[in-house]
């Protein structure tokens, strides 16, 4: 049965007294439960490695092997390797794992593993028919996988912080406009290769990397795990806390003033403004320059930034009584 991973209005069956059920209706909830658990997999969950799945390479025997474990691939799709397998990287696949030749000597190949199904336990059929026409036909779908083996290309970069603004921002606007930016962004589309990045390995005899690629599925045992080591470390600091205001992103022409002054402010442990408290403002890539430090009772530091003639344009604001930095952006447009 093909498994649906387009983005459309789900269909489930509408039972009455009398409604014939066959194959195609069984399969229409099948269909309509597996899309929707593989829909929130992908949209809520994400995808990536839930546990296990290790590579390992044995330089003695030679052997590559994948370790049991389970992840969930770009479509949702959850995949379940039950056993150790063995892994050829001298032989090229296709995404499915279809061989496609061997490996060139002395590259770099990334292995994934790849969803597949598999028709099992034939039974027989007890109305003949056209499309079985040995009277046998599998009456049992397994889940499974194939491990494929491609040209590794260029390591992705490691997840960064995403959100506008100089974070970290303060509680309020700010905040609630850079995270709604980022959820109503158009939904991720589901990719021509779905499936789980491994690692890389490099023939005949290593290196493997079974880390650059790997993308880990935050489930909330590592979350909780996360945010407690985070809150251990923010309770390690100490003094106060500079904050953005205003100011990033703007556009203006090479050599000219941003239309609005960079502005950030300094905040107590309890989220009060620092009477007489002061930033500095430094020019970190571009070549522009800045005008003095304004300060104000409030603990706001503001300065109008001139751009520089060509390349990236950063400014990065910082203050004596804060571990935190504020980096400000801009754009040179003709």
């Amino acid at each position: 049965m093909p498994v649906d991973l387009t983005l459309s209005p789900p269909e489930r069956n509408r039972y009455f007294y009398g409604l014939l059920m066959d194959a195609q209706r069984f399969e229409k909830d099948q269909r309509y439960f597996n899309r929707q658990r593989h829909l929130l997999n992908r949209l809520a969950l994400g995808s990536g490695v839930l546990c296990g799945l290790n590579l390992t390479f044995d330089s003695t025997s030679g052997v590559l092997t994948l370790g049991p474990g389970m992840g969930i691939d770009l479509a949702g799709r959850e995949i379940v390797v039950a056993s150790a397998t063995a892994v050829d990287p001298t032989q090229l696949t296709g995404p499915q794992g279809n061989p496609s030749g061997p490996t060139p000597a002395g590259s770099t190949v990334l292995i994934s593993l790849a969803y597949a199904e598999r028709d099992i336990d034939p039974v027989p059929v007890l109305v003949p028919d056209c499309d079985h026409p040995n009277g046998c036909a599998p009456s049992t779908t397994k889940e499974s996988f194939a491990v494929a083996v491609t040209p590794a290309g260029a390591v992705a970069p490691f997840p960064g912080c995403v959100l506008s603004g100089g974070f970290p921002l303060p509680p309020g606007a700010p905040l609630q406009a850079a995270i709604a930016a980022q959820v109503t962004a158009n939904c991720a589309a589901i990719p021509a290769n779905p499936g789980i990045p491994l690692g890389r390995f490099t023939l005949p005899a290593g290196p493997l990397d079974a880390l650059s690629d790997r993308l880990p599925v935050y489930n909330n045992t590592l979350l909780y795990q996360l945010i407690v080591c985070l809150a251990s470390r923010v309770s390690q600091i100490s003094g106060d806390v500079l904050v953005y205001v205003s100011g990033d992103n703007q556009p203006a022409a090479a050599g000219a003033a941003l239309p609005n002054p960079l502005v950030v402010q300094l905040l107590d442990g309890g989220g009060n403004p620092v009477a007489g408290g002061s930033a500095t403002f430094t020019v970190a890539s571009g070549g522009g320059s800045l005008s003095a430090v304004a300060t104000s009772p409030k603990g706001q530091s503001q300065a109008a930034w001139t751009l520089g003639p060509s390349g990236p344009q950063t400014v990065t604001a910082q203050s004596p009584s804060s571990k935190f930095t504020v980096t400000f952006q801009a754009t040179i447009h003709p």
